[in-house]
């Protein structure tokens, strides 16, 4: 903490930290040099501001000649599924090898270091439901002056989860630092290229329930449809269709929300995983 200062730089300090781009960072940093202190005790801290403020400047350039045309630099990735997970990880931390156990890719594996030199885009099956996976290039120090370093960081950020495959203390340790370095808040997962359970700790994690739907009479639709958890029978229809909130009668729901089999309900009526609902309309 430098010496003399106010309660708004400490403030901003704390803050600073989390902010997700570069232009957040950018903005904390000029504000950090303008409510802090000024006296000649503090002009190492001032110059630190300011290299960090010229350093995000020239990321944040970078960047944005890499997203012109919306395409980064040449990477361009389409979101597909109902979620995008990316999987990140120092070099030989098993990414390929975790992709190709969860997914339906066949990726190169190999002992040597930067196996994948690009992103590796498959899906997973998740009882029905697909979800977009994409193995990152591994992640090295400094990462962000790398020259396709802001191009795959933006992906990262692009994402619906982030899970860090790891070996070692070290490497959650230098993906961490690299993440914070781009403004990229870690709330995911960290696991083992040969943990059993991956598939079920990503969807636990990223918040969203399956459900199905059905026509009178009839067995249940496959597909299943994703929802986010605590989704009601109103975010369904309007899954459905954008008509069928303003043409709702009633739903009758089969499954773990339903007091018992067929239940008849409201737009309101919180559903949960596995369910079966059947909408019927006016």
């Amino acid at each position: 903490m430098p010496t003399n200062a106010g309660f708004e730089y400490q403030r901003l300090e704390k803050e600073y930290p989390s902010a997700r781009t570069f232009l957040e960072k950018i903005a904390i940093l000029q504000k950090m040099l303008e409510v802090g202190p000024k006296h000649k005790g503090a002009e190492k801290l001032r110059n630190d501001i300011k290299k960090k403020i010229a350093k995000y400047k020239g990321l944040l350039d970078r960047e944005k000649r890499l997203s012109k045309g919306g395409n980064r630099g040449g990477l361009s990735i389409k979101k597909e599924g109902a979620a995008r997970i990316v999987l990140i990880g120092a070099t030989n931390t098993g990414k390929s090898t975790l992709l190709s156990r969860i997914t339906n890719a066949k990726p190169e594996i190999a002992e040597y270091e930067h196996t994948t030199r690009k992103p590796e885009i498959a899906t997973m099956d998740y009882h029905g439901v697909m979800l977009q996976v994409i193995e990152m290039p591994a992640i090295t120090k400094d990462y962000l002056e790398k020259e396709k370093g802001p191009a795959y960081l933006g992906v990262v950020r692009d994402s619906d989860l982030i899970v860090i495959v790891s070996r070692s203390r070290d490497d959650i340790k230098l993906i961490k630092e690299e993440l914070e370095e781009a403004g990229i808040p870690f709330n995911g997962i960290i696991v083992n290229s040969m943990d059993n359970n991956v598939k079920e700790r990503i969807w636990n994690k990223l918040g969203l329930i399956y459900v199905y739907t059905k026509s009178p009479g009839k067995n249940k639709d496959y597909p299943p449809i994703a929802l986010n958890k605590k989704a009601n029978v109103r975010d369904l229809a309007l899954n459905v269709h954008k008509d069928f909130v303003r043409r709702f009668d009633y739903a009758r729901v089969w499954g773990k929300s339903a007091r018992f089999s067929g239940q008849r309900v409201g737009l309101n009526h919180i559903l949960q995983e596995e369910d079966v609902i059947e909408l019927h309309l006016k």
